[in-house]
Formats: structure tokens, C-alpha cells, sequence
């Protein structure tokens, strides 16, 4: 009878297990943030992004992306980082 209950006990650990690592994905995910700052031109933008990206590296922050996207103002710096 221990033989039997055994691997079903195995069977229940392994689906809440599962079940616990499915339930993370979301909420890591849902971590990720975006810092966005406008600037005038692309040489600037460059440069910015450069130092941010260290900055928050350097504070322990994952950067996921980052890019200098044209907009009507001229460039903005996009980094997205999860916490």
C-alpha cells in the first residue's frame, strides 16, 4: 500500500510544482517596466542612452531592450527593464 501511494503523492507534487512555475510566468513578466525621456537629437540620444542603460544596470535593474526611436520632437529613449 506505501508502494501505491507513493507515486501518487510524487504525481500531486509534480503538478503543484508545475502549476507554481506556470503561475510565475505572468507576474514576472507583468515586473517589466518602460523609462521613456525625450531628446532633441540622435548624437544626444545616443549618448543618453549609453549612460542610462549603465546607470540602471549598475542599480541592479535588468534591461530587457533599449533604442533611440524618431519621434515628432525629435528622438526618444526607450528602456525597458524589469525590477
Amino acid at each position: 500500500m506505501k508502494s501505491a501511494s507513493r507515486p501518487a503523492a510524487c504525481a500531486a507534487a509534480t503538478m503543484l510544482a508545475g502549476a507554481w512555475v506556470l503561475s510565475a510566468i505572468p507576474v514576472a513578466h507583468a515586473s517589466t517596466m518602460a523609462y521613456t525621456q525625450e531628446v532633441s537629437s540622435a548624437g544626444t540620444c545616443a549618448m543618453m542612452e549609453t549612460a542610462t542603460v549603465d546607470a540602471f544596470e549598475a542599480s541592479g535593474y535588468q534591461v530587457d531592450s533599449h533604442a533611440c526611436m524618431p519621434s515628432p520632437g525629435g528622438y526618444t529613449l526607450v528602456i525597458e527593464y524589469t525590477l
